[in-house]
């Protein structure tokens, strides 16, 4: 909507992942060990700080921008492991491979792990915890609302960071019950 550029932190990860041939788990418990991986891709990040007109998906884009607008999509870990287990089938089907499908609870296992990895590289390396909401001036709960919705909350508060002097963090919750097709 802004005709801006976006890069991503997971894109960054992915190409790593590909390169030395690892799972995206066995990438953080090598990142555990070895520290210069995150490093790497912190550094990719580091190096995005004076362009303009920029997006960047990233855990850790409040620590390396703090002068940048920072949004944190909020999702409940069951609602992200339900969507996460239902992409993962139906990509499954769609490769007709039958092969790679889980469980929802070998999905949970996963971003439990994958959490805690992050939280425990992080505030080692850094001193922050990359889940902690206090660091952003948008935070929106994404159980409820859709990629639409979150696109023009993003849009319009943004706007209005822009043109303000003084900033209090919104967060944007869809009520339960609450239907955009109404």
């Amino acid at each position: 909507m802004l005709g801006y550029t976006r890069y991503s932190s997971g894109e960054f990860v992915r190409i790593i992942t590909r390169e030395q041939k690892l799972t995206l788990s066995e990438f953080n418990k090598l990142a555990e060990e070895k520290p210069e991986i995150d490093h790497k891709v912190d550094e990719e990040l580091r190096k995005l700080r004076d362009h303009r007109d920029i997006v960047i998906d990233a855990r850790l884009g409040f620590y390396w921008i703090p002068e940048s607008f920072k949004v944190y999509l909020d999702l409940d870990s069951e609602v992200a492991v339900a969507r996460i287990f239902k992409d993962a089938n139906m990509n499954t089907l769609r490769s007709k491979s039958g092969e790679g499908s889980t469980t929802m609870g070998t999905v949970m296992d996963q971003v439990e792990e994958r959490m805690r990895s992050e939280r425990t590289r992080f505030k080692k390396l850094y001193g922050v915890n990359p889940y902690s909401i206090e660091h952003f001036d948008l935070v929106i709960d994404t159980a409820r609302h859709s990629p639409q919705t979150v696109a023009l909350t993003i849009f319009d508060t943004y706007r209005k960071w822009l043109t303000s002097s003084s900033w209090k963090q919104v967060v944007s919750r869809v009520p339960l019950g609450f239907s955009f097709k109404n």
